[in-house]
């Protein structure tokens, strides 16, 4: 039997998390009645019990165990593949700056969607909280900050981006990022969600590493977190927002000028951090591969590497061959971490790295579920 492509495989584990997210989705909803007997504060242990499950058990395992038994590689190599690479101090502290700048775009994008989506009718659902202690403010950070930072970047920048460039890297980051929008399965969070995916995307691309994306990720989340926890308990801090908005109420020009002015001026800061990161990410990326060699060069397995390339050549060189070199550079690019496995794979697979017609029909019908579910969202919150 021919192995599968590992384009194939993603398709084939992110369809399957699909449909379990979207029968949960259904199942948990307010329509179907389906909790009525439990109280408010059991609902609510149940929603976080629901969501842990749902990250750790769906996303992240799913993105890890089942993509490993598809693909029949090692764990480590899934990791290595999906982009756990170490990071340097200066990269975590510029990602930091980058979340926060990624945060302060995001407000004034969602809040655009959500401006647009009122004059469509939709009305947005009032919350139910009445109060917000702090226990509850650390367990919303768990769950609604790091446990999607890393759970869903490991699915859709981790698995889904590489799994996918078989479809050439900007289509994996457009369809990677489209998804991470749709999955959220709420009109009110698919554009904001679909473009930061789509950022996201690009800077996992540049640095070759999940890491900073992950941290960005969490920075957005535990800001939009903590913002809602400060105007419930009147710590003053969201009070910036108020007072920008009511300042420029009456003056739309220079509330405008504003706006544009200070998002051009995040653009270009974001775009410098970017660089920064991804500079810091190849140094550190430089600075393990010369450990290695060092290792290499100190246990004399680097010269028993040279020796055995000089060989090839002795008094054969009509059978010094072209693939000789490539699989000795192939085993030592292994062994010195250059690339992984899973990576090489999809290289040598070249045209048929690109997904079966089955996993095609499959991303399409991911698509269309999640765009369903999407779709109804909005029909409910218009009605």
């Amino acid at each position: 039997m021919k192995n599968r492509s590992t384009s194939t495989n993603t398709i084939i584990t992110y369809s399957i998390i699909v449909l379990v997210l979207v029968v949960l989705k259904i199942l948990t909803a307010d329509q179907f009645h389906l909790f009525d007997f439990m109280g408010e504060n059991e609902m609510k242990i149940f929603n976080y019990i629901v969501n842990a499950i749902l990250q750790i058990g769906i996303l992240f395992c799913g993105a890890v165990f089942l993509f490993k038994v598809f693909q029949k590689a090692k764990l480590k190599e899934i990791f290595k593949f999906y982009g756990f690479k170490k990071i340097s101090w200066k990269g975590i502290g510029y990602s930091i700056l980058l979340g926060i700048i990624v945060y302060i775009l995001n407000v004034f994008v969602a809040s655009f969607f959500s401006l647009l989506l009122r004059e469509l009718g939709y009305s947005y659902g009032q919350s139910s909280m009445t109060s917000y202690p702090v226990w509850l403010f650390f367990i919303n950070i768990v769950t609604a900050c790091i446990l999607p930072a890393i759970c869903e970047e490991t699915l859709h920048r981790g698995m889904l981006i590489k799994g996918l460039s078989g479809y050439g890297m900007k289509k994996a980051i457009i369809i990677s990022s489209l998804l991470f929008g749709l999955m959220h399965m709420n009109i009110e969070q698919f554009f904001y969600t679909t473009l930061i995916g789509l950022f996201l995307g690009l800077l996992t691309s540049k640095c070759d590493c999940i890491i900073p994306a992950m941290i960005v990720h969490f920075m957005n989340n535990f800001l939009s977190t903590f913002m809602q926890f400060s105007s419930m308990n009147n710590l003053g801090v969201e009070g910036v927002f108020t007072f920008i908005n009511t300042s420029f109420a009456n003056n739309p020009m220079v509330a405008l000028l504003f706006v544009i002015t200070l998002i051009v001026l995040l653009l270009i800061l974001a775009k410098t951090l970017v660089r920064k990161i991804t500079e810091e990410s190849m140094l550190k990326q430089m600075h393990s591969l010369q450990d290695a060699l060092i290792k290499e060069l100190m246990r004399g397995e680097f010269f028993a590497g040279l020796e055995e390339f000089v060989k090839l050549g002795e008094g054969e060189e009509d059978k010094f061959k072209k693939e000789d070199i490539h699989q000795l550079v192939h085993k030592r690019s292994l062994e010195y971490g250059i690339t992984d496995e899973i990576t090489d794979s999809i290289i040598l697979e070249g045209d048929t790295a690109k997904p079966s017609t089955f996993a095609r029909v499959l991303l399409v019908c991911s698509f269309v579920l999640m765009g369903i579910v999407t779709l109804i969202s909005f029909i409910i919150g218009v009605l």
